[in-house]
């Protein structure tokens, strides 16, 4: 085998529970920096992640953006937390897929049906190839974004080109890039369509937008009582947050647990609902 397929896979023999932690050690950091950049270099491969919440998904790599992914710690707290609430054989919804990673994780703790939505071409790419890496999981794309109503809306690319948002969003109203036009639909309308059952839990991660897709869910969330995990982009928004789902019966929580500080000093905070019977 060559060296570089040997050195992409030798990050499964390092312990999982040391991934996360290298990058604080100043000499492995900087020897594990050189080897992606000097040894393995750029261009994309395959790999299957070898523990960790998606551990045994086969997934695409370009490093060193899809490092946290590579190594298997992309999130851990939060990804995990997703993971062990899947109802075995049920729908869950991935609100802001990104490049399905979530998704997959639903997939590989059992959901029997995972719809993820995510509007951006170049992630909705990314997003068919993980789903046809992985045949066996039901994994299934929408390609608009989700919103407090139907219709049309513009949508601000991020300078990073696999970022996006709402331009209705106030998160982050410094940021530059182009404005598209893309549908938007909501969660209730998709529902009485008959677009998916009634989902057991619903992960959303939508770059500001989080009291928009839950204010055009309010009869999904009133009815059918979903489990919710979401992203919350800054203090503001997780208060809004907060208070809607309070208002529906919802009990909340921060999780915390890898990389919680460093999200925290960011603004950025992690949310679970759990209806109160």
């Amino acid at each position: 085998m060559p060296l570089k397929s040997l050195l992409r896979q030798s990050v499964n023999l390092v312990p999982w529970g040391l991934r996360a932690h290298i990058r604080q050690i100043p000499l492995v950091a900087g020897l594990q920096r050189w080897v992606v950049s000097r040894l393995i270099g750029s261009g994309e491969f395959d790999h299957v992640i070898n523990a960790g919440p998606g551990r045994g998904l086969r997934v695409r790599i370009s490093l060193p953006r899809d490092k946290a992914v590579w190594t298997g710690t992309y999130e851990t707290a939060f990804v995990g937390a997703v993971a062990a609430a899947v109802p075995r054989g049920s729908v869950c919804l991935d609100v802001g897929g990104f490049h399905g990673f979530v998704s997959g994780v639903m997939a590989l703790a059992g959901s029997g049906r995972v719809v993820c939505f995510e509007p951006m071409a170049a992630n909705a790419t990314a997003i068919r190839a993980l789903a046809a890496l992985n045949p066996s999981l039901p994994i299934e794309l929408r390609a608009h974004a989700v919103g407090a109503q139907d219709g049309q809306a513009s949508f601000r690319v991020m300078d990073e080109n696999s970022m996006g948002k709402l331009e209705s969003s106030a998160f982050q109203p410094q940021r530059s890039g182009k404005s598209i036009e893309i549908e938007i639909r909501t969660l209730d309308s998709l529902l009485a369509e008959g677009g998916f059952p009634p989902p057991a839990l619903i992960k959303v991660d939508v770059e500001g937008a989080e009291t928009e897709v839950l204010a055009g869910a309010r009869g999904l969330l009133a009815e059918h009582r979903p489990r919710l995990f979401i992203e919350a982009h800054s203090p503001d928004l997780r208060a809004q947050c907060e208070e809607m789902l309070r208002g529906l019966g919802y009990a909340v929580r921060m999780l915390r647990g890898s990389g919680a500080s460093a999200d925290a000093a960011a603004g950025v905070t992690h949310l679970e609902a759990q209806f109160l019977p």
